[in-house]
């Protein structure tokens, strides 16, 4: 446990923290950085005898923008902002989809010990196809539904860690739903295909009036899934 704090505090010690760039009608926060990591796939066992594995979704860590606890006070006091909000975008064959939205809580009320003083400084992501994105039930099907039977073959993690600036200006409403995020992953339905390119944009928030004090800005860094293989399943039905 001692080494657990000790741990804690050098990550602190070492953080770089965004500044403020004020006057009367916009707050730029720079530098920005958000990196995505921790890239996984997460492989579904299938078959008759549960011998062939198949791909079930692919998750990913991203991070937030880091601001000192004063910082975030002024956000919510005098700026009426309280969270951030990530939205994820999809591009395939020049088509883009917003595949849907989450957000972290400056301070959180509900809470472990740890971050009593303030919300989680990354959130954590599920790409999931649609034959197991409904329920549990589904993923544990032998044969999966919808004719499921792809296993990606590449994925990868492409741009830069650039740092960026956010510029907070008057408020607009955001009507699409979002969903605060939690300690699991937050899944998204991406279709019976995952190939594309995985983009995340983020902004100011308010969760309380469904207010955003920005355009979206995209993180520089991004998710590409080239390529995947259709394979026949032992003991379902041949759909290749």
């Amino acid at each position: 446990m001692k080494a657990f704090f000790l741990l804690m505090f050098f990550a602190l010690s070492c953080t770089r923290y965004a500044e403020f760039n004020k006057n009367n009608f916009t707050l730029e926060i720079t530098p920005v950085e958000m990196k995505i990591t921790h890239l996984k796939e997460i492989k579904w066992p299938v078959g008759e005898k549960r011998e062939q594995k198949i791909s079930q979704s692919f998750i990913f860590f991203v991070d937030l923008p880091k601001l000192r606890i004063e910082d975030l006070d002024y956000l919510i006091k005098e700026r009426g902002v309280d969270s951030w909000i990530v939205r994820l975008i999809v591009e395939r064959n020049s088509k883009v989809q917003d595949l849907g939205s989450v957000y972290a809580i400056f301070r959180p009320t509900r809470v472990s010990r740890i971050l009593q003083t303030r919300g989680p400084s990354s959130v954590n992501l599920k790409i999931m196809y649609s034959a197991a994105y409904a329920s549990e039930r589904l993923r544990s099907l032998k044969c999966p539904a919808l004719d499921h039977n792809r296993r990606i073959t590449s994925v990868k993690i492409l741009g830069a860690s650039d740092i960026f600036s956010l510029n907070l200006s008057q408020a607009t409403p955001y009507r699409e739903k979002s969903h605060p995020i939690e300690i699991n992953p937050t899944a998204f339905n991406a279709g019976q295909s995952l190939i594309g390119d995985y983009f995340l944009e983020i902004a100011p928030y308010n969760s309380q009036k469904k207010l955003i004090f920005s355009s979206f800005k995209r993180i520089p860094m991004y998710i590409n899934v080239q390529s995947e293989q259709q394979m026949a399943i032992s003991g379902c039905p041949d759909i290749s």
